[in-house]
């Protein structure tokens, strides 16, 4: 009797399945999720690849130019999780990372996420969401961020006046 035996991950196989087994098994290193995520010719392999890469700038590239719709949602989920989570990134590059991004929902996301209050603060100071800021300067467990969303509804309100 013929057993069929499992494909073993090789990110050099030309088969995709093959290929995105590797990333998914932690098996390359983050230079070479790069290069996947902006080569490989596969919308699977280059999703697994967003979901494990570290990079914001080529995640914020991918979210926004990558063709293929899977392809841009894991890459913005990433990259959603990278700016708030706190654990990777030094935060330096996260708050120029944010400083760049004109993505709202992304944006509120880390004023309402971000572990970091100092990252909730600068993300606040770019909403303008009156319902999301009224909500932060009630909720936010920080005074300063809370504040922060005050002093935003504030000007708001000013400019609408």
């Amino acid at each position: 009797m013929w057993f069929k035996r499992e494909k073993t991950p090789d990110i050099t196989a030309a088969d995709p399945a093959c290929r995105r087994a590797a990333v998914e098994a932690g098996l390359v290193g983050q230079n070479v999720l790069r290069r996947l995520l902006h080569h490989d010719s596969d919308a699977s392999v280059r999703a697994a690849a967003a979901r494990r890469l570290q990079d914001l700038v080529l995640l914020r590239t991918a979210l926004e130019q990558d063709p293929d719709r899977g392809v841009r949602e894991s890459a913005r989920s990433r990259y959603r999780q990278l700016l708030a989570g706190g654990d990777i990134l030094a935060m330096h590059y996260r708050q120029s990372a944010l400083r760049a991004c004109q993505d709202p929902q992304i944006i509120a996301h880390v004023a309402r996420s971000a572990r970091e209050p100092s990252l909730r603060t600068l993300a606040v100071a770019r909403l303008d969401d009156i319902q999301l800021l009224s909500e932060v300067a009630e909720h936010d467990t920080s005074p300063a961020v809370r504040a922060e969303a005050a002093a935003r509804l504030d000007r708001l309100s000013c400019k609408r006046n």
